[in-house]
């Protein structure tokens, strides 16, 4: 089979106009869960003399935070996010640049209504609200955050989100004297427990004007594919894996602190007392939820913390086969996959079901194949 055709084009990220392509090379991308991805390469600055130059504008066509970089394999887009960084070196030409998903866009907007200027420098400001009663599905929440956002002048990106809900109820105010970032207000609502998934992409198939289609996708409250899993064998189309295991994330008891200060903070306490006759000692985590005052949703904060800190956390990391199915494009962030090892490390053999929450992309480069680093969810370190 032979390699794929990867492209890289340049777009203007407020009209998501095309601008032209980069001849980059080095390039790595990733997606994750719940989190914002990124990617990176370089090229080479064509002499201003050439007959025919591929980039005639570089500084102009990677100026940050004002273009975004499509991903395209085999003319199908696989991702998309903003230039944040460049970095131009003269003693060889060569142009770095650094990319964040339609996430990290997020990470730079607070949860404020709409602003009328001019606003005076009182409390104004701190006195605005943006709230949510206690019926509203998180995936309204979320979606509700990322449209605001968008509705101010100059923040609309163009980004669109769907219907889907979580079926999960609950009430948020983000009062204006927090200042809390979009972006972490929709890792906190994904952070509850059973809390719905969420990530920003691009549509695999263009728009009417042949444009990628920015997405907000949501879980019900899953991501993921509705049929079997994705099945990879140590030895066949699993290559390689890390298995990093990290017991200083093992809690037996944790402590969730919410809004409020002093002695009026409330704090939500699990504790998994079985773990002591098992040979495990107590060990403390303490986690801030500044915008939760519910003393519900705090309390299953703290269950959701601990539930997933009562062992040793490990985060299998798994190289597949770029050429052999399931391909790049197939799988996607939180499908399931049967992972089936049997190695000196584990005689005995593994053969669990995981789940796709991260992936690391190093596309076919010279001599070199196409790379898949694929971050599986945070496992309980007992599978064996």
């Amino acid at each position: 089979m032979s390699a794929p055709t990867y492209t890289y084009m340049v777009h203007d990220l407020m009209s998501n106009a095309p601008l032209g392509e980069l001849p980059l090379t080095g390039v790595r991308y990733g997606k994750r869960l719940n989190v914002s991805s990124g990617a990176q390469g370089q090229f080479v600055v064509e002499p201003r003399q050439a007959a025919r130059r591929m980039v005639a504008n570089p500084y102009d066509l990677t100026m940050p935070a004002r273009r975004c970089l499509y991903i395209y394999r085999d003319e199908v887009p696989q991702w998309g996010g903003i230039i944040w960084t460049r970095r131009y070196d003269s003693s060889n030409g060569t142009v770095q640049i650094g990319c964040g998903d339609w996430w990290s866009y997020f990470d730079h907007r607070k949860v404020l209504p709409v602003l009328a200027p001019p606003i005076a420098v009182n409390y104004e400001v701190a006195e605005l609200e943006v709230a949510y009663p206690g019926s509203t599905d998180l995936n309204a929440i979320a979606r509700g955050l990322v449209a605001l956002a968008q509705t101010h002048t100059g923040g609309d990106l163009g980004v669109l989100g769907d219907g889907t809900l979580s079926s999960d109820p609950a009430a948020r105010t983000y009062r204006g004297y927090e200042l809390v970032d979009v972006g972490e207000a929709l890792r906190q609502l994904a952070g509850v427990i059973d809390g719905p998934d969420m990530m920003f992409d691009v549509d695999k198939t263009l728009d009417a004007n042949g444009r990628p289609v920015r997405r907000f996708r949501q879980g019900t409250p899953r991501l993921g594919q509705a049929g079997s899993a994705w099945v990879w064998e140590y030895g066949s189309n699993l290559s390689g894996y890390v298995w990093p295991s990290d017991g200083s994330r093992y809690a037996s008891r944790v402590l969730a602190t919410g809004e409020g200060t002093a002695y009026g903070t409330p704090i939500a306490v699990a504790e998994d007392t079985s773990r002591y006759a098992l040979g495990y000692p107590l060990m403390e985590r303490e986690s801030g939820f500044s915008t939760v005052s519910d003393t519900a949703v705090l309390q299953s904060h703290a269950d959701a913390e601990q539930a997933a800190s009562r062992l040793p956390v490990v985060l299998p990391q798994i190289e597949v086969r770029g050429d052999m199915s399931p391909m790049v494009g197939e799988w996607g962030m939180g499908d399931d996959a049967q992972i089936q090892i049997e190695d000196d490390f584990f005689p005995a053999g593994v053969d669990t079901l995981m789940r796709i929450v991260g992936a690391d992309i190093t596309p076919p480069d010279g001599s070199n194949a196409e790379r898949v680093v694929l971050t599986m969810s945070p496992l309980l370190d007992d599978v064996a």
